[in-house]
């Protein structure tokens, strides 16, 4: 499926936030990462993805900037980066990677690991680890960049979040990993007392066994096993599946029977 973009004027700047700014595309709400487009103002000139809006998503019900126009072309790379985040991709751009600082520690050292299938189980994780220097994983699965997570930020102003790591293809932690095991290593490294992993928000889901998002947190669980340590934070629930589930389900279904004839 091709990129839905259109073209559009900023409207008014909404709220800016750490690594991300709230805004309006001609009256449209839109999102936007200065780090990966460079700032925004009034009156700028962008291009805008609107494809998850327009499929009515219900973690995508606004637009994401693309690219600016006015003032973000011709950005430099960041200094000393080489290796490059959604490569290959229209968006492909170059950001340094933890594993390229200094030596990463062969095994995590008893630092526990809890790895939670939904975004929303981090904020109380994070709130029962209150006291220890917690380090954030954030894997695919979900949202890529980590800005979006209104959670964590708030975990980080509380003190609750000490550091932010953003695992590929996932972006803009306060510190980016190509692999899981590495960015355990550098929590590790950097003197972390526990590791929380987990999705962003708006986790994606097929209404399939195996096209879940959440399947993303078996490879970290092989990657701390393999160190040595794995906690876990299922969510289990007895309530009846909701509506957009049970219709993905569905969905699923038709198309195998519709593959057997």
């Amino acid at each position: 499926m091709p990129l839905g973009l259109r073209r559009g004027s900023v409207s008014a700047i909404v709220e800016e936030l750490p690594g991300i700014v709230r805004l309006e595309v001609d009256g449209i709400p839109c999102v936007a990462y200065p780090r990966l487009t460079g700032e925004v103002e009034v009156g700028d000139d962008v291009l805008v993805n609107e494809q998850a809006r327009l499929l009515e998503l219900g973690s995508g019900g606004f637009d994401v900037l693309y690219a600016n126009l006015t003032r973000g072309l011709g950005l430099a790379a960041e200094e000393g980066a080489h290796v490059m985040a959604l490569p290959y991709t229209p968006g492909q751009l170059a950001i340094r990677r933890g594993e390229e600082e200094d030596e990463l520690p062969v095994d995590l050292d008893g630092t526990p690991v809890v790895l939670c299938t939904v975004h929303s189980q981090v904020a109380p994780v994070c709130a029962g680890l209150a006291g220890m220097g917690v380090a954030y994983v954030q894997v695919q699965g979900g949202a890529l960049p980590v800005p979006l997570s209104d959670a964590v930020r708030s975990l980080k102003e509380r003190g609750l979040i000490a550091l932010a790591i953003a695992v590929a293809p996932c972006v803009d932690g306060d510190v980016d990993c190509v692999t899981s095991a590495a960015a355990f290593a550098l929590a590790v490294r950097e003197d972390c007392d526990a590791i929380v992993c987990s999705v962003g928000p708006g986790i994606v889901g097929t209404g399939t066994a195996l096209g879940h998002g959440a399947l993303a947190l078996a490879d970290a669980a092989n990657a701390a096993s393999a160190h040595g340590r794995r906690n876990d934070s299922a969510r289990r629930s007895r309530a009846v599946p909701r509506a957009r589930a049970r219709r993905g389900r569905a969905t699923a279904a038709r198309r195998r029977r519709r593959s057997r004839r």
